[in-house]
């Protein structure tokens, strides 16, 4: 007996362990299936989170899996999975009623249906219908993912070249670019407390926002249109920095706007753009082709460069457009000599209401005196006069 005994419990417990390996044909066990309705699977990989999305509300308006990317296995059972399934879907739905909240519900239906997109550190809203970048067409879908993209890899490099932390960023960037000029002037003062006359509307220190459209008049290609959202969202990282506020109306505009030119040289080769509350400019206005450091050098050797005790008094929105040039060429020399972690110190002494004269001694040990001849000789050993495309 004792040995029939034995010999049933080790075949009960062989059967459970036989069953136990028996795996789902279908998932593998795993309890969900991957959500076959989003294209190639190079373009599933970028809704990932593991990529940078968070959120994408063309996933979110997916009726087979409502934006997890995955759906239930129906061949077997896994309840801690079905859970999770369950709750990255209701996490999806919260966040894009919110959004619809945030943009459709204070304005009504926008002319072009826009499109969400949640990143680390970016809340992107999109509406433009297709742009050529290089030699491809990209529709909506495609150009919200490549913006979202790009507005990470400036945080990324603005956090790297000042040395920060994500505590010196507390804010998420909220970034709304519209196809009609309508839909911006209609949700911009929702969202910036500001009027929409301006193309390109922000909203400075924490929250931090920039609301525009696309205005093909000044920003022909993708290209142009990289390089405006280069340098409006760098104004919003520059204000966003710890201690949290725009300096660019407290007789600081060369840092404001030589920071943000700087920022738009660094990743587009070109300085083109000048903020609405920057210059009252037409429709296409430029100076010198973008390329700054030539007249700078030129500048320069003619001695007509204003003296920085003058620059370093002007706000922003009094800069001309030389002030502008030089202004980036003084960001440039001393993130250039100096570092960016001086740099991000002398902008917080500014921040903190400390004089331009003693941020510049304790940071320096420079003065608005001496600073003139030192970068001066550092513009003719570093700028060419030449034009070099």
């Amino acid at each position: 007996m004792r040995s029939a005994l034995a010999i049933l419990l080790l075949a009960t417990a062989f059967a459970a362990s036989l069953a136990a390996q028996v795996t789902c044909r279908d998932c593998a066990n795993q309890g969900t299936l991957p959500c076959t309705k989003h294209g190639k699977k190079d373009e599933v990989e970028r809704e990932r989170e593991q990529n940078g999305t968070l959120f994408c509300s063309v996933v979110a308006d997916c009726k087979a899996c409502a934006g997890a990317l995955a759906v239930d296995c129906k061949h077997c059972r896994n309840e801690s999975a079905e859970q999770a399934l369950a709750a990255r879907q209701q996490l999806v739905a919260d966040w894009r009623a919110e959004r619809r909240r945030a943009v459709v519900d204070p304005i009504g239906e926008p002319k072009t249906s826009p499109l969400f997109l949640r990143t680390p550190h970016c809340e992107l809203t999109l509406s433009i219908k297709s742009l050529t970048v290089g030699k491809k067409k990209f529709d909506t879908h495609d150009l919200l993912h490549l913006y979202g993209q790009r507005i990470e890899e400036l945080r990324a490099l603005f956090v790297a070249t000042f040395e920060l932390t994500d505590a010196d960023l507390p804010g998420v960037l909220s970034v709304f670019v519209f196809q009609d000029a309508e839909d911006h002037k209609l949700l911009c003062p929702q969202v910036t407390g500001i009027g929409g006359g301006g193309n390109r509307v922000k909203l400075m220190g924490v929250p931090c926002v920039l609301c525009m459209w696309h205005d093909k008049r000044d920003a022909v290609d993708d290209e142009a249109l990289h390089r405006q959202i280069v340098h409006n969202v760098t104004h919003l990282l520059f204000s966003n920095m710890t201690p949290s506020y725009w300096i660019g109306n407290r007789k600081h505009g060369w840092v404001d706007a030589g920071v943000a030119h700087w920022f738009e040289d660094k990743v587009t080769g070109k300085c083109a753009n000048f903020c609405h509350d920057e210059l009252l400019l037409q429709h296409g206005a430029s100076f010198k082709g973008g390329l700054w450091r030539p007249p700078v050098r030129k500048l320069v050797d003619a001695g007509t460069v204003l003296p920085f005790a003058e620059l370093s008094t002007r706000n922003t929105d009094q800069l001309t457009f030389e002030e502008h040039a030089i202004a980036f060429a003084y960001v440039d020399f001393l993130l250039s000599v100096h570092g960016g972690a001086k740099f991000r110190a002398f902008a917080g002494q500014l921040k903190d209401k400390v004089p331009t004269r003693d941020a510049l001694q304790n940071t320096y040990g420079l003065n608005p005196l001496n600073i003139d001849g030192m970068f001066q000789e550092w513009v003719k050993e570093n700028y060419s006069p030449l034009v070099r495309r």
